[in-house]
C-alpha cells in the first residue's frame, strides 16, 4: 500500500511523463476504480473499458490535479463516474421516470438483503433499467443526495427519489422472488 507521499510523488513523476510512475499509479488503484466501474457497467469487459477510458483521461489532465483541493483516489473515481455517464449518453438513452406513486410504497425490510453476498447484490443491481441503477448507485453507494444527482443527470430531485424508490421496490422483487424460487427448489428436494 503506498502512502500519501508516494502517491504524491508517482503524480508528480506522471506530470513529467514517466512510464513508470503511470504503470504504478495505475496497478494502485485499478482494483478500486474497477469496483466502482462495475456497478456501473453491464459486465466486467464494459468495466474494463471504463477503467482503462478513466486512465486515459486522468493522464492527459493530470497537470490539473490539486492535491490540497483532494486525493488522487477521489479525483479517479470522480473521472470514472463522470465516464461512465458520457458513455450512457453516447450508447443510448437513459430514460428517467418520474413515478411519484412509487414513494408512498417505501418499506424498511431489510432481513433478506442482510442475508446477501455482494456478489448477489452486485447481480442484481446489473438487472435494474440502467436510470434505476445509476441512481441507486449515485445515492446509495456513492452518497450524493438527490439534488446533486439531479445536477449531475439533468433531472428534477423528485425524478431521483422515484427512481431510487423503483430501484428499491425492483430490487425487493427480484430478492423475493430468489427467495421463493430458493425455498421451493429446497423443499422440493427433501420431498425426493
Amino acid at each position: 500500500m503506498a502512502s500519501k507521499t508516494n502517491i504524491l510523488e508517482l503524480i508528480t513523476r506522471c506530470k513529467n511523463q514517466e512510464w513508470v510512475a503511470q504503470k504504478e499509479l495505475y496497478l494502485h488503484f485499478a482494483d478500486e476504480m474497477m469496483g466502482i466501474a462495475i456497478r456501473y457497467t453491464s459486465d466486467q469487459s464494459a468495466a474494463k473499458d471504463l477503467v482503462q477510458e478513466t486512465f486515459l483521461t486522468f493522464f492527459k489532465k493530470i497537470d490539473q490535479f490539486d492535491a490540497k483541493k483532494g486525493n488522487a483516489g477521489a479525483w479517479i473515481s470522480r473521472i470514472l463516474i463522470n465516464q461512465s455517464f458520457k458513455d450512457y449518453r453516447k450508447k443510448q438513452k437513459i430514460t428517467f421516470v418520474d413515478d411519484a406513486i412509487l414513494a408512498t410504497n417505501v418499506t424498511n425490510e431489510t432481513t433478506i438483503i442482510e442475508s446477501l453476498e455482494a456478489e448477489d447484490i452486485l447481480n442484481l443491481l446489473k438487472k435494474l433499467p440502467d436510470g434505476c441503477r445509476i441512481i441507486f448507485n449515485l445515492k446509495e453507494i456513492e452518497g450524493y443526495n438527490h439534488n446533486e444527482i439531479g445536477s449531475i443527470l439533468g433531472i428534477t430531485a423528485s425524478a431521483s427519489r422515484s427512481q431510487l424508490t423503483r430501484a428499491k421496490k425492483l430490487l425487493r422483487q427480484m430478492i423475493e422472488k430468489n427467495t421463493v424460487a430458493h425455498l421451493y427448489s429446497t423443499s422440493s428436494m427433501k420431498a425426493r
